[in-house]
């Protein structure tokens, strides 16, 4: 038998097997899947100005430190003369949304720390429930106590302590 005419030989059966399935019968073009990515240079965007740069944001409130209030000699009791510059502040803090009020109480260097200290928080507290009665919500109001400690005005004669029994009023 001529082996060359009737016996096949198995490359040539897998290589026409390849070809088929290589070249297939349809002509037809598939679609790439959806989730396949474009080639990277297919992706590119087009140029966008560069972004305006941003506006120049406002300056956060400054501190506004108003006329301090005075207080005589071991007392937390307000004088007359405190009265307008507690209305006028009070006027200011509910005519602003933000607005908030720190009330430093203050006192002269006659006395023991902690006197002093109890001494500042109620004159702090007086000016507040002032405050308070004037309108201004609780909530807008803080105090704090620096009895001696941070004397405004040096010295160590008696106009130096009068001036230093004092609220420092500071409006945020």
């Amino acid at each position: 038998m001529n082996s060359a005419s009737s016996s096949f030989h198995p490359l040539a059966v897998v290589l026409s097997l390849f070809g088929f399935g290589a070249f297939g019968c349809s002509h037809e073009q598939k679609a790439p899947p959806a989730h396949a990515s474009a080639p990277v240079a297919a992706r590119v965007e087009p140029r966008q100005p560069p972004p305006d740069p941003p506006a120049e944001a406002p300056a956060p409130p400054q501190d506004t430190v108003e006329p301090a209030i005075y207080f005589d000699f071991d007392s937390y009791t307000l004088r007359s003369d405190a009265h307008g510059t507690l209305q006028k502040i009070a006027d200011q803090v509910r005519g602003a949304h933000n607005a908030r009020l720190e009330i430093d109480g203050n006192c002269d260097e006659l006395g023991t720390t902690e006197y002093n200290m109890a001494l500042g928080e109620e004159r702090a507290k007086a000016a507040k429930t002032y405050l308070v009665h004037l309108g201004v919500p609780n909530v807008k109001v803080k105090t704090v106590s620096y009895g001696s400690e941070r004397p405004k005005y040096p010295g160590h004669d008696d106009d130096a302590h009068a001036k230093n029994r004092r609220d420092d009023l500071i409006v945020r």
